[in-house]
């Protein structure tokens, strides 16, 4: 099977499908007071390439799941019109935010800096959750503006935000599946895209990811997907995949 295609996420989604396991969005499952017994979130970094993460919410429409995807606020990231679409397709919009790597570090300037991208994203659609994205070759970690209490506070009040993905969730009983370095598995190419899980979902191709959700998957996971290196067209996948191992290169070397 050739991977990070949208034929081989066709073929993920429909295993867990015949699984019966109901898909959540992250604005429905941070309001509960518990944890469904089984639930599986597919959530999208939408880093780049933006028209791939539309490509993939159009198939997720299709196959009669909705999904949560984060925007960056990136111009070449942030496109309003398809930002609406995606949103009008039933799927969840966040703000991916990196605002402590774009500020250099300064708390106040990236505060500041988040409330004007929130209000952007929030002149087009609605905004409940957000993620931090990784920014690997920047020596910051975006979550930190957070994890001062004040700080976090501001999440539920100012911000009127449901929370952020990796602090207002406890990870401990879900199975972490994501793409982060185009592999399966959570520690190789992987500098921030992680949590605390005791279930180990780390697989070694495709094919081994595919037969464990064939299989005997555990009831609670998040897809962890970013649309830019997914699509059938041999070319752009070919481009993509020449750009993940140099990124990956990179990272090895700035770690």
């Amino acid at each position: 099977m050739r991977d990070f295609t949208l034929k081989a996420y066709r073929s993920y989604i429909e295993a867990i499908q015949q699984k019966e396991i109901p898909f959540l969005r992250f604005d429905e499952l941070m309001p509960l007071k518990e944890q469904p017994s089984k639930f599986c979130m597919a959530r999208h970094d939408v880093d780049r390439k933006p028209q791939n993460a539309l490509q993939m919410a159009m198939l997720e429409q299709q196959m009669g799941i909705r999904a949560t995807y984060y925007f960056r606020a990136k111009p070449n990231t942030f496109k309003p019109d398809i930002i609406q679409k995606v949103a009008a397709l039933g799927h969840e919009i966040g703000y991916h935010y990196e605002s402590l790597s774009d500020s250099n570090g300064d708390l106040a300037n990236a505060l500041e800096d988040f409330e004007k991208n929130l209000a952007m994203f929030r002149g087009i659609v609605p905004i409940k959750t957000i993620s931090m994205h990784g920014r690997p070759l920047k020596p910051y970690d975006n979550r930190d503006i957070w994890r001062i209490p004040e700080n976090h506070d501001l999440l539920a009040y100012k911000f009127a935000l449901l929370g952020e993905v990796y602090l207002d969730i406890n990870y401990t009983d879900i199975a972490y599946i994501n793409d982060t370095g185009r592999n399966w598995t959570s520690g190789e190419s992987n500098r921030r895209d992680k949590v605390e899980s005791n279930i180990v979902a780390d697989f070694g191709s495709g094919e081994q990811l595919l037969a464990y959700l064939q299989q005997n998957p555990h009831p609670k996971m998040i897809f962890q997907i970013h649309p830019e290196r997914w699509s059938d067209k041999f070319w752009a996948n070919s481009m993509q995949h020449a750009q993940d191992i140099l990124i990956n290169a990179i990272k090895t070397i700035v770690r």
